[in-house]
């Protein structure tokens, strides 16, 4: 069932995400990744933690609670379509609010959840290690065409088969922007560091 943990900031450097990253590839996959691979996830990483500055209880991608793992509660905004966001906006109740920030140009309306409620109940970790792998491990697991696309440097099709999936609701087109900016943006930050070879027992 996983334990309810206080959310607490557990701010992380790109660096420290980057190598992360790479390492828990090799963990799950025993070879490794290609920069690019790394690059683009890491990227995706920035965009849902604000480059890692509001990042809670280690939560890599903005995951809510899956399977068994731990779990927080943290307020958090998401983008629906109008029918669907009125419905929830009707189920606001206190100590559960949920209540309106905007109402967007393209007939949908951006919603703040707090308190303890499904939306905003995310995945928690105690450390950035066990992060990355969770994280990688809900990417092979669920969004295994997502994975496809970033070993072939797609960003394009990667947001797209996020999306497809569930994975986000905001807006597409502004999200698979940002995410190819920022790995754009770190390629050249990072070109320094190296991967880690991790040995395989």
């Amino acid at each position: 069932m996983g334990i309810e943990r206080t959310c607490k900031t557990t701010t992380v450097s790109p660096e420290q995400v980057f190598i992360s990253l790479a390492v828990a590839w090799q963990s799950i996959t025993g070879t490794l990744p290609d920069r690019k691979v790394i690059l683009v996830i890491h990227a995706q990483s920035a965009l849902e933690t604000g480059h890692w500055k509001s990042i809670c209880n280690y939560n890599l991608g903005g995951s809510k609670k899956h399977g068994d793992c731990d779990f927080t509660y943290f307020t958090t905004t998401e983008r629906f379509g109008r029918d669907k966001a009125d419905k929830y906006l009707a189920a606001s109740k206190p100590g559960s609010e949920i209540t309106l920030v905007s109402e967007n140009a393209d007939a949908t309306k951006t919603l703040k959840f707090a308190g303890k409620q499904d939306m905003n109940c995310f995945a928690s970790w105690e450390t950035l290690d066990d992060a990355a792998k969770a994280q990688l491990q809900l990417l092979f697991s669920r969004y295994p065409r997502a994975l496809e696309a970033a070993k072939l440097h797609d960003t394009t099709a990667y947001v797209h088969e996020l999306k497809k999936g569930g994975y986000f609701t905001a807006d597409e087109a502004t999200y698979r922007k940002t995410v190819d900016s920022i790995a754009k943006s770190y390629d050249k930050k990072l070109a320094n560091v190296q991967f880690p070879s991790i040995v395989m027992l």
